[in-house]
């Protein structure tokens, strides 16, 4: 009884966000988005692991009333992307449905629906160039928030060995480099949409603390997106003046970066020694590798099963000599995804993302402006996803099919105009000639 009135609080809280998505639902999108940078905040419920599945369904909801047409009918349009990800859950059940339907961890078939509705629905919802700047302001907010917390909880060592890695309230180092960088391309785009000056002295800070938070999870992968991120900016940017900026900023935050830790140097020194001889963690993802490589020839139709790489990797990583078997996940998007649902589940999901990437390339030059600036953004953040899946299982990360949702979305106002029809003036009527 001494936590009802939290319970009521709680209710209430839940009542009020319930209604705010169902009447606006692309707020939800937003807030399953955002959630992934500060997960470790978000408590868990009676009967959920969190709130977050309820959130998903009331968008759900509300993005169903929002669709509807003439007489109460659905107007749902299903793109090939959609359809390509509904073929790969069902070959994820077919090709093993105990593991599927009932991981270890979790039903795999609930996580990939959900990404799939939520691929949807971003590419349903999230349309006004408004709406991108609340997504994008919103998820740096609390990105920012998590590394800040990352800067005063970590160390940076003479070396990687030395240093403490730190997550903020991200799920893992590993995670909150990503996100880090996303959010360093977001509050960068931002910054170029005001000309208050104290909004964006306080938009230069975030980026120093995204760009500073980055280093502190000590992540090889990360510091690379970090500098792939700020080199695409740099290639997508039309204005040579805006160009100049970023390179100041950018100049700014390394600065300060190299202020702080003067051994930050010896950390990027090390980084493609590292790749080249497979020392270390690096080394380690290499044999994993190979390990999948092994299951996917021992199962190349229909692979391990979902989520069984972890299960199995001890077992082959014994078949590699001078190899200590663990049991480890891939941290290798692709991998995983070829060694447990094989090749033809390999096939459909590389064809999710190669559309997505098609959707943007066709892009590039839209209607709009300003919805071409946000697909250049929404570009960076697809690759910085795909180059960061080569050393991490990023398959069911939510912020990668949100993407994928976008992508669908920019290639729908590129047609829009095609799909224009001018109306057919018919044979010219002439008045009498008296």
């Amino acid at each position: 009884m001494d936590n009802f009135p939290l319970i009521i609080l709680g209710g209430m809280i839940g009542l009020v966000a319930a209604v705010i998505i169902i009447k606006q639902p692309y707020v939800g999108v937003v807030i399953t988005v955002i959630s992934a940078p500060v997960i470790d905040l978000i408590p868990p419920i009676p009967y959920f692991p969190s709130a977050l599945p309820l959130v998903g369904a009331v968008t759900l909801v509300g993005y169903l009333l929002k669709i509807r047409g003439a007489g109460g009918k659905l107007k749902i349009k299903f793109d090939s992307e959609h359809l390509l990800g509904l073929l790969f859950i069902i070959w994820v059940f077919v090709s093993n449905p105990q593991a599927a339907w009932s991981g270890t961890d979790r039903n795999w078939i609930f996580t990939f629906v959900q990404l799939l509705v939520l691929m949807v629905m971003a590419g349903g919802l999230i349309e006004a160039p408004k709406q991108h700047q609340v997504m994008m302001s919103l998820f740096a907010a609390v990105s920012v928030i998590s590394a800040f917390t990352a800067i005063s909880q970590g160390y940076i060592g003479e070396d990687i060995a030395a240093s403490a890695r730190v997550s903020g309230f991200a799920a893992g180092a590993n995670d909150a480099a990503r996100y880090f960088v996303v959010a360093m391309v977001f509050l960068t785009y931002l910054r170029s949409k005001t000309q208050d000056a104290l909004l964006r002295l306080l938009l230069l800070a975030s980026i120093v603390v995204t760009y500073i938070g980055v280093f502190f999870t000590v992540s090889r992968t990360g510091i690379i997106l970090l500098f792939i991120a700020q080199l695409l900016i740099l290639i997508f940017q039309r204005q040579g003046k805006q160009r100049i900026q970023m390179l100041v900023i950018f100049g700014i935050a390394f600065t300060v970066m190299l202020i702080l830790s003067d051994a930050i140097l010896e950390i990027i020194s090390s980084i493609l020694p590292s790749i080249t001889h497979g020392t270390d963690t690096i080394g380690l993802r290499y044999q994993l590798w190979r390990a999948g490589w092994k299951m996917w020839l021992d199962h190349p139709v229909s692979g391990v099963g979902i989520g069984m790489f972890f299960h199995n990797s001890y077992q082959y990583m014994s078949q590699i000599p001078g190899v200590s078997p663990r049991a480890l996940v891939a941290h290798n998007m692709y991998v995983q995804i070829l060694a447990e649902t094989g090749i033809v589940g390999f096939i459909l999901f590389m064809s999710i993302l190669v559309r997505s990437m098609r959707n943007f390339w066709v892009t590039a030059h839209l209607p709009d402006p300003e919805q071409t600036k946000l697909r250049d953004v929404w570009l960076i953040v697809f690759l910085v996803m795909l180059i960061g899946g080569i050393t991490k299982t990023d398959h069911i990360d939510k912020l990668l099919w949100m993407v994928m949702g976008l992508s669908v979305r920019f290639a729908q106002l590129m047609q829009a105009p095609r799909d224009e029809k001018v109306p057919d003036a018919g044979i010219p009527v002439t008045g009498s000639e008296g």
